[in-house]
C-alpha cells in the first residue's frame, strides 16, 4: 500500500486515543459500560474535531463482546474482527451530501428493519446530515420516532442550525469543541516521535496555530511540512509552507506601528508584500502580533509560540505602548481582514489599516476620558445650596448627562422620550429642589410618572438635591415671556398683548 496521510494513519481507534473531547468520551464510555445506549445521537462541531471518529469508535464499542475498562472496543473478539471487515453491513456510513434525497432515506427505513448479522446493534452513521432535503428529514423523522430496538442512528453535522427542531429534540446532542494549541502540539510531538522525524518546538507551535483547533487541518499541514523538509522540520520552513511572513519582518512592522512611524510602517508593508506574501495572511499575522504584544504587556511569562529572541523583542516592544492602542490596532486589522473579502484592491485596505493603526493622534485614551468624566461628576455632585445653584455648577450639562443615562438604558426609554423635550430654561435649582416648569398639564403628569421611578438617580447623582418638583406654567405667563423675547429682538413696543372681549 502507498503512503497514508497522517490524519488517516493516526485516526483514533479507542476512546483513550481521543484528544480534547473528554466530556463526550466520558458520556459515551459510561453508556457502553452501563448498557444505556440511546437510539439517536447528534454529533456537531467544527470540521476535524473528531465527530466521525467518535461515531465509529462508539459503533464498535456497543457491539463489542468484551469492551475495555474505559468502554472502548477490544478489537480482538470475533465481533470486533467482523466489524473491521469493509463488507460488513452492521455499521453503515452514509454521506448525506451526495445521498440527500427522500428516496435514500426511504431505502434506509426499509433496511434498518433487518437485524444485525454479528453484533447487538445495527448502526447508521449519517455524515453531513444538514444536507438532507426537507422531505428527507420528514422521512427520517418517522424512524427516529419509532426506531427498531436493534437500531442506533448517529447524525454528524457542522451546521446544526440547519437541522429541524423535530429532529434535534429526538437526539442526544454532543457539541465537539475546537482543540487548544497545547493539545495539538502534544499530538504532533507524539506522531512525529513515532515517525522518527526531528523538529523544532517553535515549528510545532506554528503548525498548531495554523490548524486553528482542527486536528485534521493540523495533521494535513504537518504532512506538507514533512514532505517539504528533508531532514528536520524547522520554524522557517513551516512559514514557507504556510506562505506566512517572516516573524522578524512582522515584528519590525509592528514596531513601526507602535512608534507611530507611518512612513516606516508603509515601507515595511510594501517590502513584505513585494516578497509575494498573501495580503490576507499578512493582515492576520499583524492582528496576531498585536495580540502577542498585548499578552506580553499584561502577562509575566507569555507563551507566544515564537522563538525566544523574538519573544524578547516583543516583550521590549510591549513597554512602548498602551493596552488601548493595542486593542484599537487589533480591532482595525480584524476589521480589515473582513473587508478584504469584498475589496477589489486588498493591498489598499491593508495599507489604510496600517496608517490608521499607526496614527497616535486618534488613539483611544480611556484613562483620560474616565478622568474627565470623574471631574464632571464631581462638579455635578456639588449640588445646590439653599441660596440656589453653586458657583460653577452647569445645570444644562447635568441635565445632558441625565438624558444620556436615560437614552442608553432600555428600561428608561419612555422617560427619555418626555425628558428630552425639556429645555434648559425650564430647569431651576431652588435650594434642595430641582424644579422643572412645563406648559401643559399632560407633560407635567407624564414627567412626574416616568421620572418618579428614577428620582433617586436624578436627585443624588446629578443634582445632589432631595426633591423633584414639576410645575405647570400658565399660558398667559408663557405668552408674556414670548412677547418679551420678540420685543428684545425687534424693539420695545413692536409686539403688544391686546385683550379682546367675547364676540370681537
Amino acid at each position: 500500500m502507498g503512503y497514508v496521510s497522517l490524519y488517516r494513519k493516526y485516526r483514533p481507534a479507542t476512546f483513550d486515543a481521543m484528544i480534547g473531547q473528554r466530556h463526550i468520551v466520558r458520556t459515551l464510555s459510561n453508556a457502553v459500560r452501563n448498557h444505556t445506549v440511546s437510539h439517536a445521537y447528534l454529533f456537531t462541531g467544527t470540521r476535524g474535531t473528531g465527530k466521525t471518529s467518535s461515531a465509529k469508535i462508539f459503533a464498535r464499542a456497543i457491539n463489542c463482546e468484551h469492551p475495555l475498562a474505559d468502554g472502548s472496543p477490544c478489537g480482538q473478539c470475533p465481533t470486533c474482527l467482523a466489524l473491521g471487515d469493509v463488507s460488513n453491513m452492521d455499521i453503515l456510513e452514509i454521506d448525506a451530501a451526495s445521498n440527500n434525497g427522500v428516496d435514500e432515506i426511504r431505502d434506509l427505513r426499509e433496511k434498518i428493519k433487518y437485524p444485525p448479522t454479528v453484533g447487538r446493534y445495527k448502526v447508521y452513521i449519517i455524515d453531513e446530515v444538514h444536507m438532507l432535503t426537507q422531505s428527507a428529514f420528514n422521512a427520517l423523522l418517522k424512524t427516529l420516532e419509532e426506531p427498531p430496538a436493534h437500531a442506533v442512528l448517529i447524525l454528524a453535522t457542522t451546521e446544526v442550525h440547519k437541522i429541524p427542531q423535530t429532529i434535534l429534540s429526538r437526539c442526544m446532542r454532543f457539541d465537539f469543541r475546537l482543540l487548544s494549541s497545547e493539545e495539538l502540539v502534544q499530538l504532533l510531538v507524539r506522531i512525529l516521535d513515532a515517525e522518527r522525524k526531528p523538529y523544532q518546538p517553535e515549528a510545532l507551535q506554528a503548525i498548531a496555530q495554523a490548524g486553528e483547533g482542527s486536528v485534521r487541518d493540523t495533521l494535513s499541514i504537518c504532512d506538507m511540512c514533512m514532505s517539504y523538509c528533508t531532514d528536520e522540520i524547522r520554524y522557517a520552513d513551516v512559514l514557507d509552507v504556510l506562505g506566512a511572513s517572516s516573524p522578524d519582518k512582522i515584528v519590525d512592522l509592528a514596531s513601526a506601528i507602535v512608534r507611530g512611524d507611518i512612513s516606516a510602517a508603509l515601507v515595511e508593508t510594501d517590502a513584505i508584500l513585494a516578497m509575494g506574501k498573501s495580503v490576507e495572511l499578512l493582515t492576520r499575522d499583524l492582528a496576531r502580533m498585536m495580540r502577542n504584544i498585548l499578552f506580553a504587556r499584561n502577562c509575566n511569562r507569555p507563551n507566544l509560540g515564537i522563538p525566544k529572541e523574538l519573544t524578547d523583542r516583543v516583550v521590549a516592544l510591549s513597554h512602548e505602548t498602551t493596552n488601548d492602542r493595542l486593542l484599537r490596532a487589533i480591532e482595525i486589522f480584524v476589521a480589515a481582514e473582513s473587508d478584504m473579502r469584498y475589496a477589489t484592491s486588498p493591498s489598499v485596505v491593508l495599507e489604510a489599516a496600517v496608517v490608521k493603526a499607526s496614527d497616535v493622534t486618534v488613539s483611544l485614551d480611556t484613562n483620560g476620558i474616565l478622568q474627565r468624566l470623574k471631574e464632571i461628576e464631581s462638579r455635578v455632585r456639588q449640588g445646590a445650596s439653599s441660596a440656589g445653584a453653586p458657583s460653577g455648577f452647569d445645570i444644562q450639562a447635568a441635565w445632558g448627562h441625565l438624558l444620556n443615562q436615560l437614552q442608553w438604558n432600555p428600561s428608561m426609554r419612555a422617560a427619555y422620550t418626555y425628558a428630552a423635550g425639556v429645555m434648559p430654561e425650564q430647569l431651576a435649582l431652588e435650594g434642595s429642589t430641582l424644579a422643572i416648569t412645563v406648559y401643559k398639564e399632560g407633560d407635567a403628569s407624564a414627567l412626574q410618572y416616568y421620572l418618579k421611578e428614577y428620582e433617586k438617580i436624578i436627585m443624588e447623582r446629578y443634582f445632589d438635591v432631595t426633591k423633584l418638583e414639576i410645575r405647570i406654567q400658565q399660558p398667559d405667563i408663557a405668552l408674556k415671556q414670548g412677547v418679551e423675547a420678540l420685543n428684545q429682538m425687534f424693539g420695545d413696543g413692536v409686539v403688544q398683548i391686546k385683550e379682546t372681549k367675547q364676540g370681537d
